[in-house]
């Protein structure tokens, strides 16, 4: 990958998204438009050719990373998850592939994956919603909750139950049946969000009999290792925020940083924000490599996840009443930190898939 592509992601954050995300967060939700503009500019293909899914880790690593640079978590998950959804659609081997990714890719449509259900997360064992074949293909019933861009998805990835199992079913976002329910999270209040009753919703099958939660996993661990490039991305902006306030801000006519409490509280936070950004980084390339297991990506999501938290929460601390005001840059991460340790996998959920690896 070369340098370009992150220039020319920096370059598109910095004037279509960074002066802005103040607004979008205070709106509820970002443009729609900026989805076609990425897709038009090459950014989520990544700077490869658009008829096939890329496979290129580091670059994918480049895109999660400039995206969050723009201050808001929301805009990341907004653009840069598309490829958790393409990597299962493509490894189903559907002819509808050779369509929908480059559509995706080059930005004409978006795609949001929209498993997870109120009484079972997204614990494939749990999930209640049914897909019933009928003369003209499957219909599903059921609901979905806390789906990212669930109101302008063009495309909704589901799993259902049908009359052999489990199944990955994909589903026109403006079908007949939908109900959106939109919701208020906590964090990422750029990206809109919302739960879905579905009430004989149309949907195309991809998936033959069983394999579902094998198909899922690829998706998952890249999930996983999005969120914790994410963490460690805001992290690395907490702590810089903190150590310039730090060396600004006055008390008793000397700056806080001269403080020697201060410095060694700082050094305390880059020491272990050093520690996990290697360690994350490790995992990205063993991704390229195809030797990334996921007890390995559990680690990675939980050290960078735990790491951003305390930092984000100390900086607001050192900040005063100017972190706790919107629209301050800690007071935002300190709001989307909470996010990250529960999407994807809750913290306890990674601790269950390392303690298989023991």
């Amino acid at each position: 990958m070369s340098d370009a592509y992150r220039q020319r992601l920096q370059a598109f954050v910095s004037e279509r998204i960074t002066p802005n995300v103040a607004a979008w967060e205070q709106l509820g939700a970002y443009p729609a438009t900026l989805n076609r503009e990425a897709g038009a500019a090459g950014l989520l293909g990544l700077g490869h050719d658009h008829r096939q899914l890329p496979d290129d880790p580091r670059a994918v690593a480049v895109l999660i990373e400039e995206l969050t640079r723009s201050g808001a978590q929301g805009i990341t998950m907004g653009l840069g998850s598309h490829f958790v959804s393409l990597k299962a659609v493509q490894a189903t081997g559907h002819p509808i592939v050779h369509d929908l990714v480059p559509a995706v890719l080059d930005g004409r449509q978006s795609i949001a994956l929209a498993i997870t259900e109120r009484q079972a997360g997204s614990d494939l064992r749990a999930l209640e919603c049914r897909a019933t074949r009928q003369a003209d293909g499957y219909r599903l019933n059921g609901h979905k909750a806390f789906i990212c861009n669930a109101t302008r998805a063009d495309w909704l990835l589901m799993v259902g139950h049908c009359e052999d199992g489990l199944a990955l079913f994909l589903v026109e976002g403006s079908a007949a049946g939908i109900r959106h329910t939109p919701r208020q999270a906590l964090g990422w209040r750029c990206l809109p969000l919302a739960d879905l009753e579905l009430v004989d919703v149309p949907a195309l099958r991809l998936t033959g009999k069983g394999g579902v939660g094998r198909l899922l996993q690829a998706s998952l661990q890249q999930e996983r290792l999005n969120l914790a490039v994410m963490a460690i991305t805001s992290a690395d902006m907490a702590l810089q925020a903190a150590i310039d306030w730090c060396k600004s801000r006055q008390v008793g006519g000397k700056a806080l940083f001269d403080k020697s409490v201060i410095r060694q509280r700082l050094a305390e936070h880059y020491a272990q924000l050093t520690v996990s950004r290697q360690f994350v980084d490790t995992c990205v390339t063993r991704q390229a490599e195809g030797t990334l297991d996921p007890h390995q990506v559990a680690i990675a999501k939980n050290s960078a996840v735990q790491t951003l938290e305390t930092l984000a929460r100390d900086a607001v601390q050192l900040h005063g009443a100017h972190g706790c005001v919107e629209p301050s840059l800690v007071e935002r991460i300190h709001r989307d930190a909470r996010l990250l340790a529960i999407g994807g996998g809750t913290h306890e959920i990674m601790l269950e898939i390392i303690a298989r690896h023991l």
